[in-house]
């Protein structure tokens, strides 16, 4: 991963401030999944697991697989399920691209601020949808490609277009996506063949 790209490990702590979590609506996020009680649920590029724990309380006869690149995020994220007392959750290494997960192996991933630091993102999306068993689902959430005065440069955001793009490509199907504020969007897609594809957005 180019380092412009990687995150600075010295803002570690602005994944949990108060400030980041005023600019989301967990909830509302959480509800434009396609969750159901049972599922298995990578969450790839998990960071201190800010998403992980909401993703766990909606799957209690399931599983949320965190997975990181970064052994300081893995070690939030333990802490995190320690003080909810969380016994759904498990934290994985992964590698950039290569992800330590059987194929047709989840029922959904969750890709929360992390395909525009791919180099190659058509290459990763396939390689996630691997992972999937068939019908499953995979969650992009990313921030607009427009300035923000925060977030990462403009030259390395997504498109929702592109984002879509990428998915055909990866021979996924988009099945959902909203705004999710000014500053970010969702793209809900589906591990269907290709002439069962209908690329656009509700």
């Amino acid at each position: 991963m180019p380092e412009d790209r990687k995150f600075d490990l010295k803002k570690i702590d602005n994944l949990d401030s108060p400030e980041r979590a005023a600019r989301f609506d967990v909830d509302g996020i959480m509800s434009q999944l396609p969750l159901k009680p049972h599922h298995v649920v990578a969450e790839i590029g998990c960071g201190t697991g800010f998403f992980t724990i909401p993703l766990s309380r909606r799957l209690p006869q399931g599983r949320v697989i965190a997975l990181d690149i970064l052994e300081e995020m893995l070690e939030r994220v333990r802490s995190k399920v320690e003080k909810e007392g969380a016994t759904n959750v498990e934290t994985l290494l992964c590698g950039e691209t290569e992800l330590p997960l059987e194929p047709n192996s989840v029922d959904g991933v969750f890709l929360a601020f992390l395909l525009h630091e791919m180099e190659d993102r058509a290459d990763f999306l396939e390689r996630v949808r691997g992972h999937l068993r068939p019908g499953g689902w995979v969650g992009i959430l990313e921030w607009v490609k427009k300035e923000t005065g925060m977030g990462p440069p403009l030259n390395i955001r997504i498109d929702p277009d592109e984002g879509r793009e990428l998915a055909v490509r990866a021979g996924l199907r988009v099945v959902g996506g909203k705004a999710i504020s000014e500053n970010f969007y969702m793209i809900v897609l589906e591990n269907r063949s290709a002439d069962q594809a209908n690329n656009t957005l509700p």
